[in-house]
């Protein structure tokens, strides 16, 4: 799963990137492009975040380019965790569309930038650009949703019309777990939380949400793009 492009001794004064993707074409085509961009490097292309995170850690790029498709597939996975594996390595995560969800979790985060695959590619390469030295970016479509405030970045009021623009960082990860099938239990062993914890993030989520049952949370996160099946 696992591709090395180019060595250690061709990457001076180049960004070195690490690209994760769902499908290996998709990841061969990105790491083809930068590496005929001469300030891009692409050391790793892979499918798998495992591998991904080791790379990481061996090889210490400048930034991984992550597929949020990849994001909530496996329930062990998510941004966070994804984010301490990686360590230092900035992290920009590519969607194929806006997704209210995964957008309103990345501005939570610090450091971690977003954008979608309708950019033209120079867009996508001068907000790489940006992000090495030092900014946070998103893309052209992304910023009309999205302010900087005192207090973080912000999605605009226009923007939170969606039933999940309530909840805590903390309640849309319950919500995902347990939309992908997790009992309370399931959620606080992967959480690392007391399942009377979780049960009253459930508790508030569910109350926020004006819903009832379980399976109407797996149909609401479906709908709003939490998960996929």
């Amino acid at each position: 799963m696992n591709r090395d492009y180019r060595t250690d001794s061709a990457r001076q004064m180049t960004m070195r990137l690490v690209i994760v993707t769902r499908h290996r074409l998709d990841g061969d085509a990105l790491a083809a492009l930068f590496n005929a961009h001469a300030d891009y490097r692409v050391l790793s292309t892979t499918t798998n975040v495992k591998v991904a995170a080791l790379v990481c850690r061996h090889r210490h790029p400048d930034v991984v380019l992550l597929d949020a498709g990849l994001v909530g597939e496996d329930a062990c996975q998510s941004i966070q965790t994804f984010v301490r594996e990686i360590g230092e390595t900035r992290l920009l995560l590519l969607d194929d569309e806006a997704n209210h969800a995964r957008l309103s979790a990345v501005l939570e985060l610090p450091f971690i930038s977003y954008f979608t695959r309708g950019v033209p590619f120079p867009e996508l390469v001068d907000g790489i650009r940006r992000l090495v030295n030092g900014e946070r970016v998103f893309d052209s479509i992304v910023e009309s949703r999205v302010h900087q405030t005192p207090d973080g970045w912000r999605m605009h009021h226009d923007q939170n019309s969606s039933p999940l623009a309530g909840l805590t960082p903390r309640e849309m990860e319950v919500l995902r777990l347990i939309a992908l099938g997790n009992t309370v239990k399931d959620c606080a062993e992967i959480l690392d939380l007391a399942a009377s914890t979780v049960d009253n993030h459930k508790s508030r989520l569910m109350k926020k949400l004006g819903v009832h049952k379980s399976h109407d949370l797996t149909r609401l996160a479906l709908r709003e793009g939490l998960i996929r099946l």
